[in-house]
């Protein structure tokens, strides 16, 4: 299950999952993209809590426990490597390559003229492609966690490119250019069957209202907008510890915190992968809570969750510590 989950947000950048916590049905879990379901032992197959399940996964939009009809599902939403594509290789692309890879992205650059494209122009991106934009779907592979940045000289260019990203997935596609720019674009892509939903989903003209004039200025302000969006719902974080003890292909039990109250040290999301000697990889936040949680997942065979108490107390710094954590364990069978 978890070596399919980590196969598929390695490939697509993004994927979701919901697991039922209790009931009939605890521990049947759907992954969204494949759209395939993980049934506890001595489980089969049942339609309801099929459909149940992935009508609450599919609209979901951040990593938390949803409550609906009296029953309670975790969802996760992963993501991972996220990718910049910088469409059109101008003055301002080479400030939004800079920023980008500084903020952690895998950052491709496309222009239809082959010198804008160049080592030397941008030397620190991970992939230049000179092509005519009506190719992007040819040069550029579909990826769910990807965030385009559409920045070329003219609106021909600017609607190529559109007319493309939006029949494919994207976390963000913004736009650049004038008033009137953005218009003959809008108006281009209505006539040509997209829905208003579809062009509204655009960031036309791109970026936060700061003011910018110069181009590293207005890379800053296309930027931040990315990162706006970027946190604008939580996602669980990918541990590449937790990742990689899984892809050894060893049984254990995955360890996740589902719900938090007061203070903690890891939120939502945080996972641990516990070994059947005991072994642990990855981090629900250390202390008591970890060593109790890590004990009990050594012998933990069905999918169960359990409350822990955070412990209070004044340290030399006057650091309190208090509340509670909820804790699923995912039993990982090979």
């Amino acid at each position: 299950m978890y070596q399919k989950i980590y196969d598929v947000v390695e490939k697509r950048g993004r994927t979701r999952t919901g697991i039922i916590l209790g009931g009939e049905y605890a521990g049947l879990k759907y992954l969204a993209e494949e759209d395939c379901f993980f049934y506890p032992d001595n489980k089969t197959g049942e339609k309801a809590a099929e459909d149940f399940l992935k009508e609450t996964v599919t609209a979901a939009v951040e990593t938390g426990v949803v409550k609906v009809k009296n029953q309670e599902i975790f969802v996760e939403i992963y993501e991972k490597n996220p990718r910049l594509i910088i469409l059109g290789g101008g003055h301002v692309s080479l400030p939004v390559a800079e920023i980008g890879k500084l903020l952690g992205f895998h950052v491709t650059v496309m222009d239809d003229r082959e010198d804008f494209v160049t080592q030397e122009r941008f030397p620190q991106v991970d992939e230049r492609i000179t092509g005519d934009f009506e190719t992007l779907s040819e040069k550029i592979p579909p990826y769910e966690n990807a965030w385009y940045v559409v920045v070329t000289r003219g609106h021909l260019g600017d609607s190529a490119c559109a007319r493309q990203i939006l029949k494919r997935p994207f976390a963000y596609f913004g736009m650049i250019g004038s008033k009137t720019k953005v218009r003959i674009t809008r108006e281009k892509l209505l006539e040509e069957g997209f829905t208003e939903e579809q062009v509204n989903s655009i960031h036309a003209p791109i970026g936060l209202p700061i003011g910018g004039q110069m181009p590293a200025e207005i890379a800053v302000s296309i930027m931040a907008e990315i990162v706006q969006e970027k946190n604008r719902h939580f996602r669980t974080y990918c541990d590449e510890d937790v990742e990689a003890a899984v892809l050894c292909g060893v049984s254990g039990t995955m360890v996740t915190i589902i719900e938090k109250k007061g203070s903690s040290p890891r939120g939502t999301g945080s996972k641990m992968f516990v070994f059947r000697d005991g072994r642990t990889a990855g981090s629900i936040g250390g202390g008591k809570v970890e060593f109790e949680a890590g004990k009990h997942a050594v012998n933990v065979h069905t999918t169960e969750t359990r409350v822990y108490e955070l412990g209070q107390g004044v340290g030399d710094l006057g650091m309190i510590c208090g509340g509670t954590v909820k804790v699923l364990f995912e039993p990982v069978n090979v």
